[in-house]
């Protein structure tokens, strides 16, 4: 019995190893096809602020037309747009990719990610809100 547990275990983990050898994440969009102004974006919370604003600027700076088929943020919090989606991103044009973190609730300082999927590979960015929290000051 224990034999048998052990070829299992052994089988199982080998099944993984493979796995974990052969699979590839996919490319990042390289810089030759879409420049972007930035990979991350920090905000600089007030007390009482509901949200914070986010915005990218990407340019495709190839020869062909390059399609931003989706855009999904790490949590619910956090939400992106484009004008549309698919959005048709022409030869030497840009577009502004809009982003919007929930702050409330949140105290302290908070990282998100947006990916953004094209025809030229995945790209994630990185938006940074620091969030004061409230400090309750004592009456005597």
């Amino acid at each position: 019995m224990v034999t048998g547990m052990k070829t299992k275990w052994l089988c199982l983990l080998t099944v993984v190893g493979c796995l974990r050898l052969f699979a590839q994440s996919p490319a990042l969009a390289p810089d030759s096809v879409l420049k972007w102004d930035a990979d991350s974006k920090e905000y600089a919370a007030k007390l009482g602020e509901e949200s914070a604003p986010f915005a990218f600027c990407v340019t495709n700076v190839s020869s062909a037309e390059v399609s931003i088929d989706a855009l999904r943020a790490s949590c619910g919090c956090t939400a992106a747009q484009l004008p549309t989606i698919p959005y048709k991103l022409a030869s030497g044009s840009n577009v502004i990719i809009n982003v919007k973190m929930d702050l409330r609730g949140k105290s302290g300082r908070i990282t998100k990610t947006v990916f953004v999927e094209s025809s030229a590979g995945p790209k994630p960015l990185l938006v940074h809100a620091n969030i004061p929290s409230v400090t309750k000051l004592e009456t005597k």
